[in-house]
């Protein structure tokens, strides 16, 4: 290998890891739910929302709140709450899922 390939391989190496980062995300939403109340036994239906971005900052394009996981689920009662991120190089997505039942209490 010649001394200008070995330096292009290096650059574009280098070029690479600049681009890829690390991301942290924390939620704005504390659970207050007591979980030894939850009966874990029964099925739950399920609800998702998601928002996608790109590069990181551009977005979101989506809805991932609470209130869209239900209703995407049918869900009139929430017993659990979960969250999902999901980062690559240049696209993310943060999804909200929303687990409970269709009675009305």
């Amino acid at each position: 290998m010649r001394f200008s390939q070995l330096k292009k391989l290096v650059v574009v190496g280098v070029a690479g890891l600049a681009i890829t980062g690390c991301s942290t995300k924390t939620s704005p939403v504390v659970n207050t739910n007591n979980f030894q109340t939850t009966d874990f036994s029964k099925e739950f239906q399920k609800g998702k929302a998601c928002a996608n971005y790109l590069l990181g900052f551009i977005g979101p394009f989506g809805d991932a709140s609470l209130v869209e996981a239900a209703k995407n689920g049918n869900i009139s009662n929430v017993e659990v709450v979960d969250y999902r991120w999901s980062y690559y190089v240049l696209l993310g997505q943060d999804c909200v899922i929303a687990y409970g039942d269709n009675s009305k209490s």
